[in-house]
């Protein structure tokens, strides 16, 4: 009996002792609840790339929205990233850092979706985000997965933007947009481009092509060139790397050409009027806020264009250059289409 009273005893120390004991932050299993959070500091963040961060386009923003959070977040420690991942590669990426309990991983490409989808749910504890991108109709969201640690993450709305843009720019009514590859990422953009150039200029012709490269800047420029020979007069492309060509291609030949993803316009001054930027900086912030907070959501995570998700840069002395109603035109567009005034119109 003594033995038994002993024994019980010990049970009860126990189970008070577990009682105390502070517990965790919540898993990503099981969502934390609103107001609990995470210290950033502690937290392991890594960006996979498709391509360089010298590109002045799809993999910087990519750097810089990473080199944004460990600067606010993590005492300006540096940015962890990996550059030219083939997609037959990204698995293995996903995994090694699945394995070492990253908290979040940005896989920025679509073209890694399915690496991602396959990948993602071996490491459950792990906060995966696929930079992608939506189709104006909303037809992309039809291959979202629904895996509890993988975002979709990208805004909307950007090819309009650029395409309104151009609509106005045009002097001959024959303005062409140039994506790398047909992926989400880029033909959401696509999606856009017509629709936002008969916002402004029912009259234009919009063309729209893939280049079937995201690094061959020599045959982006030549295919730029040989629109712009038949009369092409603005020129915008998103193709990582290779869209260097097509703005260079615009400027040898003294026509106008659109930015894309960052602000290009060093790139070619003479050529780059504006440029239309996917503000990764704002949207990675956000994602990651939320994951320290307990509040990070799978799924589609799409940032429209009255929430930030797309800015344009600034005129760099353009609007001093062009005639004064065009550039009254296109800031009187801007304003409209950011603030929504088009809805139901493209």
């Amino acid at each position: 009996m003594k033995k038994t009273i002993i024994w019980l005893l010990v049970a009860i120390m126990v189970f008070a002792l577990v009682g105390c004991t502070k517990t965790d932050a919540p898993t990503a299993e099981a969502p934390a609840a609103e107001g609990s959070a995470k210290n950033p500091k502690d937290m392991k963040v890594v960006a996979l790339l498709p391509g360089t961060i010298t590109d002045n386009g799809w993999n910087f923003i990519c750097y810089d929205a990473l080199k944004s959070i460990c600067n606010e977040y993590m005492d300006g420690k540096e940015p962890e990233y990996i550059e030219n991942i083939a997609v037959s590669d990204m698995a293995g990426y996903i995994r090694q850092y699945g394995e070492d309990g990253y908290d979040m991983v940005i896989i920025h490409g679509a073209q890694f979706e399915a690496a991602a989808v396959e990948n993602a749910p071996l490491y459950p504890n792990t906060k995966f985000c696929l930079s992608y991108g939506f189709k104006i109709d909303g037809s992309t969201d039809q291959n979202i997965k629904a895996i509890d640690n993988l975002a979709y993450v990208g805004p909307v709305g950007m090819g309009v933007a650029i395409g309104g843009i151009m609509g106005i720019l045009t002097e001959t009514n024959k303005v062409v947009f140039l994506g790398g590859m047909d992926t989400p990422a880029i033909s959401d953009i696509t999606s856009g481009i017509v629709p936002g150039v008969k916002l402004t200029n029912p009259d234009a012709t919009a063309t729209t092509e893939y280049l079937g490269t995201l690094t061959d800047q020599d045959k982006a420029r030549e295919a730029a060139k040989a629109y712009i020979d038949q009369g092409y007069d603005v020129v915008c492309a998103s193709a990582n790397s290779a869209q260097l060509g097509c703005l260079w291609a615009a400027e040898d030949a003294g026509v106008y050409a659109i930015g894309f993803n960052s602000d290009q316009y060093n790139i070619a001054p003479n050529a780059v009027v504006l440029s239309v930027m996917r503000n990764y900086t704002m949207i990675y912030k956000d994602v990651f806020d939320k994951l320290v907070a307990g509040t990070w959501t799978p799924g589609k995570v799409a940032y429209e264009l009255n929430q930030g998700g797309t800015l344009v840069s600034d005129w760099h002395g353009w609007d001093e250059k062009l005639p004064k109603e065009k550039v009254d035109a296109i800031n009187e567009f801007i304003t409209k289409l950011f603030n929504g005034d088009y809805e139901g119109q493209y």
